[in-house]
């Protein structure tokens, strides 16, 4: 198949979400009333960017299926930071991560269905259960991973939990367009140290909070796994919680609160910036 040169090329105009939380839930809590500092019951996920210059919320349209059209309603996606390589441990400034819109099943939006990492609830084997909710490389037919198969680290950068010998092995994304952020991806974004758990540090990327709880309490998910293991327990992934505006961790097989957002891999070469 013949790719798009220019995968994504930056967003004309935003999406935006009425806040419909109170007190000090999400939106609300972040300011997003008549009353509060943003003065304004409307959520403006994102930025316009600056032409030559990616910067964290960046919004941008991606040609993701190849059919040419880039929809800025449903192939919406965020520049989050240059790609962590899980290998070699560094960041890859000739490649964007870009993260999606809104959580998705079988590769179409979906902000309503929860689901496990691993329904096994284990930390160190990777997003068994929850990779299969990725789009494909047949759904995604324009984007592909730098690195099919990845070491999945905890967010110290480490490949072992504390609590046990078991090491991180290496997991495969083989029949994925996409894969899970990571929190080293997600801490240089938002200048923030994963482990806090400190309510509102999201609230300068809140582009990563679209379509979850943070702006209507109704939703069926409330954020979303990270690729990111923690060093603290060998059951215990990283997530991103909408309604506390943070990363926090849960077992790896809890179903109810959170599903997958997909992030793809870019040449910067192939991004119309």
């Amino acid at each position: 198949v013949e790719r798009t040169k220019f995968v994504c090329r930056r967003a004309t105009e935003l999406h935006t979400e009425e806040c419909t939380q109170t007190g000090t839930a999400g939106c609300s809590g972040a300011g997003y009333t008549v009353t509060g500092s943003k003065g304004t019951t409307t959520i403006t996920y994102g930025n316009l960017g600056t032409t030559g210059v990616l910067a964290s919320g960046d919004a941008f349209d991606c040609d993701v299926d190849g059919d040419g059209t880039y929809d800025s309603e449903t192939e919406r996606f965020y520049y989050v930071s240059d790609l962590y390589n899980t290998t070699k441990k560094e960041f890859d400034s000739n490649y964007a991560t870009l993260i999606y819109y809104n959580n998705t099943v079988n590769g179409q939006s979906d902000n309503m269905t929860a689901i496990a990492y691993d329904l096994n609830d284990q930390n160190y084997n990777g997003p068994l259960t929850a990779v299969t909710y990725l789009p494909t490389k047949s759904d995604w037919k324009n984007v592909s991973l730098l690195n099919i198969s990845r070491i999945i680290l905890n967010q110290n950068g480490d490949g072992v939990s504390n609590n046990d010998s078991n090491n991180l092995t290496v997991f495969s994304y083989e029949q994925y367009a996409t894969r899970l952020l990571t929190t080293q991806e997600l801490e240089k974004a938002c200048k923030i140290t994963v482990g806090n758990f400190t309510g509102g540090e999201l609230a300068s990327c809140n582009y990563l909070l679209e379509n979850t709880k943070y702006s209507y309490s109704s939703l069926g998910t409330n954020g979303y796994w990270l690729e990111t293991p923690s060093s603290v327990y060998s059951s215990l992934v990283w997530f991103v919680v909408g309604t506390d505006t943070l990363v926090n961790y849960r077992n790896a097989s809890h179903v109810g609160e959170f599903g997958v957002r997909p992030v793809i891999e870019v040449p910067k070469s192939n991004i119309l910036y």
